[in-house]
């Protein structure tokens, strides 16, 4: 083109832009107007399609269901005519019901046929509007673009306003199920089954209402969404749908809106399971800093319970005290926890089912019980030996004091007394307290546990107890019945 064509064609369109700028504003504004319009028209009607519809639906069904039934009375009427109640005029009954019937099918096929026109002109009278405002918005781009920010809410409104076409909402459901591949898998298996009725429903009523656009692009994304909506049903297996099967057919709206009313259901279903499971989860940890809490303040109870016995001679005195001081450690460490238990299994007797120690009693009366049984079946392996340790005071050194094997032993092997006294280099003054009671003659069996103590202790004992003709014994491993059972017989039987 020329430079002066170029010019001429410029002020052609000057000249046609100051002319028409007048009347393009206005226009432009009044057709916006009659879009928005006719957009809340369009969805009003679908509003009102969407609640109504349905329940029509069911009244149709209903009209045709109680029909059926009335000609299967009429039938059985003809049947047992003989034996009508006098009096009773049937036909009249028959016509009533009829009419009844009739005029319910009609009103609800009338408001039916309402509803559809409604929602077909409503949709016709949009598409005018739309391709009206359209036309307008492309020749203001053309001779005014600085006027277009003006109408950015009307351009915003054509994308929604597509969704009342069916070529529209199938591009809203592709849209839609392509963005639930993120989250679809966080669903409950109730919420998929009933997510995924609506997607085909929606997908079937779009393909059984066609809308005259190119059938060949609809077509080619209406399959895309049905492979999606097949592949997150065999994904995730919510439940059988029939809607998936092509010779299935139904009418889709109804279809639809039931599924939508299951989906609220199962999500409501699913916020009160999570809800639950939110306030289990919460009281677990509330119950967890309790019983932490209750579990400090009972080793602290313990701590002062095991001072109070190493100052105090039970159960000559103290008990009371004993007892008082007792049951905060249980409430804090509960009636079963063992390192209790073994505390305090010497003065199980001075326990009773008073103060809320019952569950202790009971739980030591448990132990005491089964270690009898255990005692009368070790009995038997040990009765050879109890000729020489029945009623004899023994003293065993070394080691950690055990206070239940210290029991069992002393039952088992039927002593009269056993003393366990542990041996620590750092005090020699036991030591020497141990030697004199030996000296004295206040033991006599003396058991030295070898794998326990350091070797100057035998070397101090044994002779000690050679002249005042005590035995002493060494065990080699452990401190169980049968090492104690081998030493004695391999030391008292044997010089026997």
């Amino acid at each position: 083109m020329t430079p002066s064509l170029e010019r001429l064609a410029e002020l052609v369109r000057q000249a046609e832009a100051k002319t028409r700028a007048k009347k393009l504003g206005q226009e432009t504004q009044q057709a916006a107007e009659a879009f928005r319009v006719a957009e809340q028209r369009a969805r009003i009607a679908a509003k009102r399609a969407r609640e109504i519809r349905p329940a029509r639906i069911r009244e149709l069904e209903s009209a045709d269901s109680e029909e059926q039934y009335l000609k299967e009375l009429i039938r059985k009427l003809a049947q047992f005519k003989a034996s009508l109640e006098p009096g009773v005029d049937a036909e009249a009954l028959i016509s009533n019901a009829q009419v009844e019937i009739d005029r319910k099918r009609k009103e609800a096929k009338e408001e039916l046929d309402a509803i559809a026109r409604e929602a077909e002109e409503t949709r016709r009278e949009l598409r005018v509007a739309m391709e009206h405002y359209q036309n307008l918005r492309k020749e203001l781009d053309r001779l005014q673009p600085q006027l277009a920010d003006r109408f950015s809410g009307e351009d915003r409104l054509l994308w929604d306003a597509e969704m009342h076409f069916p070529g529209g909402q199938l591009q809203g459901l592709a849209r839609e199920v392509e963005s639930s591949l993120h989250y679809f898998g966080m669903l409950t298996k109730m919420e998929q089954y009933a997510q995924l009725k609506i997607w085909i429903g929606r997908l079937r009523l779009h393909q059984s209402t066609p809308d005259g656009e190119p059938i060949e692009e609809h077509q080619t994304l209406a399959q895309r969404v049905f492979h999606h909506l097949k592949g997150l049903s065999k994904q995730y297996e919510p439940g059988y749908i029939e809607a998936f099967r092509h010779d299935y057919s139904t009418d889709w709206a109804v279809y639809v809106s039931e599924a939508q009313e299951q989906l609220v259901q199962a999500t409501d279903n699913a916020r009160r399971v999570k809800d639950w499971e939110q306030q289990r989860q919460d009281q677990q940890v509330r119950d967890a800093e309790r019983q932490q809490q209750a579990r400090e303040s009972g080793l602290i109870a313990l701590d002062e319970l095991k001072a109070f016995m190493a100052r105090t001679h039970l159960p000559d005195e103290g008990v009371e005290e004993f007892l008082t001081l007792l049951k905060p450690v249980v409430n804090g460490l509960g009636a079963s926890d063992p390192v209790v238990l073994e505390l305090v299994m010497p003065y199980r007797e001075l326990i009773s089912g008073g103060n809320g120690l019952r569950a202790v009693r009971r739980n030591l009366d448990r132990i005491r019980q089964e270690e009898e049984k255990d005692e009368d079946t070790q009995k038997g392996q040990y009765e050879d030996l109890l000729t020489v340790t029945q009623g004899r005071r023994a003293l065993m050194i070394g080691g950690a004091v055990r206070e239940d094997a210290r029991r069992a032993l002393q039952r088992v092997f039927s002593f009269d007394r056993l003393d366990w006294e542990p041996y620590e280099d750092s005090k020699p003054a036991l030591l020497d307290s141990l030697e004199q009671r030996v000296r004295n003659r206040g033991v006599d069996l003396v058991l030295i546990l070898k794998s326990f103590i350091s070797h100057h202790v035998p070397e101090r004992f044994r002779p000690l107890c050679e002249q005042q003709g005590i035995p002493c014994l060494m065990i080699e491993h452990g401190y169980g019945p049968s090492q104690v059972g081998e030493a004695l017989r391999r030391g008292l039987l044997k010089k026997e």
